[in-house]
């Protein structure tokens, strides 16, 4: 959980020494991530599947705010392990990163 946690509220900044620094934007939005798996907001998101070369992801991503949950399924139907979650920002949402995943998207959420 813990290792999560610390996913969860840093960025890798230095991938060539795999050390992460503390990212307010990621912090202040933690509390999203349960509120986006719940479905509590419906309007102007995007919930799809993609086959990744590490395997298959399930992305939630509320175009409105620019946030994005990154899921992958387990063998049992409708169960996930939380990989991560974070704000667009820079090039990341310059290059519509999400959009260009969702446009290759599998025909079912898995």
């Amino acid at each position: 959980m813990e290792t999560l946690f610390t996913h969860l509220t840093t960025v890798m900044n230095d991938a060539g020494e795999r050390k992460r620094e503390f990212d307010i934007h990621r912090s202040n939005r933690l509390h999203w991530v349960r509120h986006h798996i719940e479905e509590h907001k419906k309007e102007n998101m995007l919930v799809f599947s993609i086959k990744e070369p590490e395997g298959n992801r399930t992305y939630i991503y509320d175009r409105d705010e620019k946030y994005v949950i990154i899921l992958e399924p387990l063998r049992i139907k409708n169960e996930y392990y939380l990989l991560t979650a974070y704000y667009l920002m820079g090039k990341d949402e310059k290059r519509d990163k999400i959009e260009k995943k969702f446009k290759r998207r599998l025909n079912e959420v898995l």
